[in-house]
């Protein structure tokens, strides 16, 4: 049984069909985590994980020292923008998306047209692990956004802290 299973191995190594999803395979990581860094807009010092997934990338502008984690999603559309500020901090698993589909009843979901608002993030910001940033959203600068939150809306208190579903000020950032 041993051999069998090594001449099936070596015979998938070296056929057309290995060949086609090796190349698919690279493409699609180049795709992924290559080319859309050369067109986002971004000032100095900026750190994205090899993990994160940015759509839309000339629609995304990020501040300096700003820091992009691992599994972090930033889905831009192609008729809006996100900004991230300076001195950003995204926990991992963050979701920020400035688009959305419709909803209508008359076309199956893959058909429907997007709704698109920009998303602003302020200087200054920590977004915490797994949160949602939904279109439309202003978070002001000093905010903290609790892990898990989900921000529906736009927040108005600078330097609060925000969490839950849907994000609430549940504090404030104070001076030591």
């Amino acid at each position: 049984m041993k051999g069998k299973h090594i001449k099936e191995a070596l015979q998938g190594l070296f056929s057309v069909s290995f060949l086609k999803a090796l190349g698919s395979s690279l493409g699609y990581y180049i795709h992924e985590t290559v080319t859309w860094r050369k067109k986002m807009n971004r000032k100095g010092n900026l750190r994205v994980h090899a993990t994160s997934s940015i759509r839309n990338p000339q629609n995304v502008f990020v501040g300096e020292n700003s820091h992009i984690n691992h599994q972090c999603c930033i889905w831009c559309g192609e008729n809006s923008k996100i900004t991230l500020g300076d001195n950003l901090l995204m926990g991992p698993g963050v979701k920020i998306f400035s688009t959305n589909h419709g909803m209508d009843i008359d076309k199956p979901m893959t058909f429907q047209k997007y709704s698109e608002a920009d998303v602003t993030i302020g200087n200054d910001c920590w977004i915490g692990a797994n949160c949602v940033i939904l279109k439309g959203v202003n978070i002001p600068d000093g905010c903290v956004v609790a892990a898990g939150s989900v921000v529906s809306k736009s927040l108005t208190e600078p330097y609060a802290i925000y969490g839950g579903i849907p994000a609430k000020q549940i504090s404030k950032r104070k001076k030591k």
